[in-house]
């Protein structure tokens, strides 16, 4: 499942409920900037031998997808999180750069929910 509607659907209910329009957006464009910046970042931590600041880099891009209903995209990040934590930083980036597909359609989604 590439969005789940119920997420989103939560998501429309608390802009409802604050006469908010833009919490769904906002996030969406939060999380496109993350995303757009997530390779280098990644890489510039693995080179200063930051692990740590790696895996959590993966790990906060997972739990953004997964709470913004972008599920799959989510269980990318937590392949990539994996990846790091068992320090297999070129298999993560990897995982990254092979799912650049993914992250185009999951925010494309995002941006038509």
């Amino acid at each position: 499942m590439l969005i789940d509607p119920q997420l989103i659907e939560e998501i429309r209910r608390l802009e409802r409920a604050t006469g908010r329009n833009d919490v769904l957006s906002g996030f969406v464009r939060k999380l496109e900037d993350t995303l757009a910046g997530f390779g280098a970042a990644f890489s510039a931590h693995v080179a200063r031998g930051d692990g740590n600041a790696a895996l959590r880099a993966a790990h906060t891009l997972k739990g953004t997808c997964h709470q913004l209903g972008a599920k799959a995209l989510g269980d990318l990040f937590a392949e990539i999180e994996a990846a790091a934590k068992a320090g297999d930083y070129a298999g993560a980036k990897r995982k990254f750069d092979e799912g650049a597909t993914l992250v185009a359609q999951s925010l494309e989604a995002l941006k038509r929910a």
